[in-house]
């Protein structure tokens, strides 16, 4: 498995184990709001269940019972079938009141079953040897105690109400009710929420498969585009380097005809430099220039006479060197030039 391959994979899975999770906390929080949505309805029972005893008994018969035989067996026979009546028709398992005397607790009015009754005669104030701390409790702080319990008989959910006698002697007024079915229920209904969790599972598995085709799909439409892109990548570099090179190339072309025309610039600057220096040495004569007719002196600007080689020698830049022509010779020196007429001959 490539590494690729294996990071979809623990992808796919950590996102399978959040949904698992997910619907298996539901399907738990679900059970529990239920049981206790079912538990605060047999709680708010069993409470009118417990305020109620008092209804059923004589409004003094809490004072009166103060040993075992401060209340007759009649009238302890017409309370139970008072008590017997109501739990039997609202579907509790016992209901009673408890009293205290010399630190121990009796029930006072308590519901009795058929198999109960054979067993014992009365049930008035038969002694509570394991009642619950929270009823002891209660009975010496006022107020209301649910208890939950579990025995050989079943499992239990119980109340207890401290009661004042018209003669100011407390109390407890007591209902208990059968939970064990309910376990039941919330087994069933757990059961039943496992079975929808898995059914939702099972039934997400094609959606998944679906998710990993597709994202594979898409994974090897991305590699052959990302291949594709590195092929034109390879080629756009070949294509920048040949461009590169080219135009180095030119570059460097340019730069030589850069170079030439640089030094031609200046081999030309240098002969313009040369010429107009050479333009600057350059005298020219013109205009209007006076000379004796007879002698041949010239008259400059200033209206000096001058010999005229000199006039010319200050005005330009030749340089006269003198010498005779045969026929200044002749007429000068007529004996040097008759020599060198002879000489020549």
């Amino acid at each position: 498995m490539t590494k690729e391959r294996k990071k979809i994979f623990l992808q796919l899975l950590s996102t399978a184990l959040i949904y698992i999770i997910g619907v298996v906390g539901y399907t738990y929080c679900s059970n529990e709001r239920d049981k206790s949505l079912i538990m605060n309805e047999i709680d708010s029972r069993l409470l009118i269940a417990a305020k109620s005893i008092k209804f059923m008994l004589k409004e003094d018969f809490h004072d009166r019972a103060i040993s075992p035989t401060s209340i007759s067996f009649d009238e302890e026979i017409k309370n139970r079938q008072k008590l017997n009546n109501y739990k039997e028709g609202n579907g509790f398992k016992w209901i009673y009141t408890i009293v205290e005397s010399n630190g121990k607790f009796y029930f006072a009015a308590p519901t009795v079953s058929d198999e109960e009754a054979r067993e014992r005669k009365s049930w008035y104030f038969y002694p509570y040897e394991d009642i619950p701390e929270e009823f002891k409790k209660t009975f010496k702080e006022g107020g209301i105690s649910f208890v939950e319990y579990s025995d050989q008989w079943g499992t239990f959910r119980s109340v207890a109400v401290a009661e004042t006698s018209p003669g100011g002697r407390v109390y407890l007024a007591c209902a208990d009710y059968e939970i064990t079915y309910i376990d039941q229920i919330m087994r069933q209904n757990l059961l039943y929420s496992i079975y929808s969790a898995l059914f939702f599972i099972i039934i997400s598995i094609p959606f998944i498969f679906l998710i990993t085709r597709i994202y594979k799909n898409y994974n090897l439409k991305l590699k052959a585009f990302n291949e594709e892109l590195i092929h034109h990548k390879e080629n756009l570099e070949f294509l920048v380097q040949e461009r590169t090179k080219q135009l180095q190339e030119s570059n460097d072309k340019l730069e030589e005809e850069l170079k030439i025309r640089t030094e031609t610039e200046k081999i030309l600057h240098l002969e313009k430099e040369k010429l107009e220096n050479a333009m600057a040495e350059v005298k020219t004569l013109s205009g209007l220039l006076p000379i004796c007719a007879s002698c041949k002196k010239v008259r400059d600007d200033r209206g000096y006479w001058k010999q005229i080689e000199k006039y010319i020698q200050e005005h330009s830049d030749a340089v006269f060197s003198h010498g005779l022509c045969p026929d200044c010779a002749k007429k000068l020196y007529p004996d040097f030039y008759n020599d060198e007429q002879k000489v020549k001959k």
